[in-house]
């Protein structure tokens, strides 16, 4: 028969339990959200941010912000789920994802989708054969040459300001910059953070980025979510106020872009 005294000693181990459960903090940043899951979406080829490993694994920097930093913060899963790039915002729109990153801040985006705090910044560069050492393309000397751009990007919306110029379009990366490598075009207009990484990751010796801007003001790339959810933007926003704080941000930086400045 169990005694009192253990049937009180089984109650206090009980309380203690939970008072070590309630003291415990949970990462500040941001409200909890009454979601089960978070699910964002991203370009599923778009080194660094976002790209499958050897097993087939996504990986890349808006996978880690997202799946880590920010679910940390959330207090929810978030689930990164890879789609074709020319269809992520309708996605969004249709209900598909909640919500998508390393998206460009741009006047014509804000009419259809709600844009977080930018936690990135970056310029549009050009992208030349590493074997063509003294050209270096810039904004005035593009509407001459064979361009590559990727469809729906910040790189296509900043060549549309270049007057002459009427790029081949392409739904990847990997594409422009294979064409590119075959000479089939002269160079590919891209933003900088993905062209610094590709070209040293995936194309060594082949390509290089020239460091040109393709464009008068640096990129701003925030999280987008519908406009109609608002606690969930401002969970974001908290978030990645936080993460700029603590230097959280810093981090992750430094692990995908070395000592590239790449917060606004």
């Amino acid at each position: 028969m169990i005694s009192r005294m253990q049937i009180r000693g089984a109650v206090w181990l009980a309380v203690c339990l939970l008072l070590i459960l309630v003291a415990v903090p949970a990462l500040p940043g941001a409200p909890k959200l009454a979601m089960k899951v978070v699910r964002v979406g991203g370009d599923p080829d778009y080194r660094p941010m976002s790209f499958s490993d050897s097993s087939g694994k996504m990986i890349g920097y808006d996978v880690e912000f997202a799946t880590k930093l920010l679910a940390a913060r959330l207090g929810v899963p978030v689930k990164f789920e890879g789609m074709a790039w020319d269809g992520i915002i309708p996605a969004l729109q249709a209900g598909k994802i909640d919500m998508l990153t390393q998206l460009v801040i741009t006047d014509k985006r804000k009419a259809v989708v709600a844009f977080s705090k930018p936690y990135l910044t970056q310029i549009i560069t050009s992208v030349v054969q590493a074997k063509r050492p003294n050209f270096n393309p810039g904004m005035n000397d593009l509407a001459g040459l064979k361009v590559g751009v990727q469809v729906n990007t910040s790189a296509s919306a900043a060549l549309e300001k270049i007057p002459n110029v009427h790029p081949t379009t392409y739904n990847t990366v990997a594409d422009e910059f294979s064409d590119l490598v075959l000479g089939r075009i002269d160079v590919v207009a891209m933003e900088s953070l993905g062209a610094g990484y590709t070209t040293k990751a995936v194309y060594p010796g082949k390509l290089r980025v020239t460091g040109q801007k393709l464009s008068t003001t640096p990129a701003l790339i925030a999280a987008a979510m519908r406009k109609q959810d608002t606690a969930l933007l401002a969970a974001v926003n908290a978030a990645i106020t936080a993460m700029l704080a603590d230097g959280t941000l810093d981090k992750l930086n430094a692990k995908w872009f070395g000592n590239l400045k790449v917060t606004p």
